[in-house]
């Protein structure tokens, strides 16, 4: 099984060096640029990040985090609405207008989007068991890595939606679930 783990001090850091890259438009600032505007050490960063692409990496498991503990943890009821409501949790309400002007800078910066790409598949395998117990089946089915399979790729295609032509990512995530849906089990 893997799980997500978020470090306060690395997320805060991540957060903050997100809001830098929202604030200038760009992620092709420096390190440099970056430890002066957000008042941490050059040592310290690099203590927190292997590279400059790394350092969007915590915000990524903090939703990914918080989507796995919303669905472990809400009560029970439609499956569809947990995982929208999931979504929303991650990615809208107050981190709305972080997630329409952070990813399109990120999915531009090619190091960036491989770091992406390897958040999806992590949370796409740290979702299995908490799916796996809401759809009642064993973790190491095809149903349960196939469920959180779909609500990854359903995440991603959202997301990529968002940056080619500015849809809204709860709806795109909503109608991406509903075509993977069609082979999942109460979804």
């Amino acid at each position: 099984m893997v799980s997500v783990r978020v470090d306060e001090s690395r997320l805060r850091a991540s957060e903050a060096v997100c809001a830098l890259f929202v604030e200038r438009g760009t992620t092709r600032l420096t390190v440099a640029e970056i430890t002066t505007v957000i008042g941490v050490p050059t040592r310290t960063f690099h203590r927190y990040f292997a590279s400059k692409a790394d350092c969007v990496q915590p915000v990524f498991d903090w939703t990914t985090a918080a989507f796995n503990d919303h669905v472990s943890t809400a009560p029970a009821g439609s499956l569809d609405e947990l995982l929208r409501s999931g979504f929303e949790r991650m990615l809208g309400g107050p981190v709305a207008e972080r997630t329409r002007l952070l990813f399109p800078l990120v999915f531009r910066d090619d190091e960036m989007w491989s770091v992406f790409l390897r958040a999806v598949h992590v949370g796409e395998l740290s979702l299995v068991p908490a799916l796996a117990r809401r759809l009642q089946v064993d973790p190491a089915s095809s149903t349960a890595r196939v469920a959180a399979a779909a609500v990854a790729s359903a995440t991603r295609l959202a997301l990529e939606d968002l940056v080619a032509d500015g849809r809204d990512p709860a709806a795109a995530f909503a109608l991406h679930l509903q075509h993977f849906g069609a082979g999942i089990p109460s979804l």
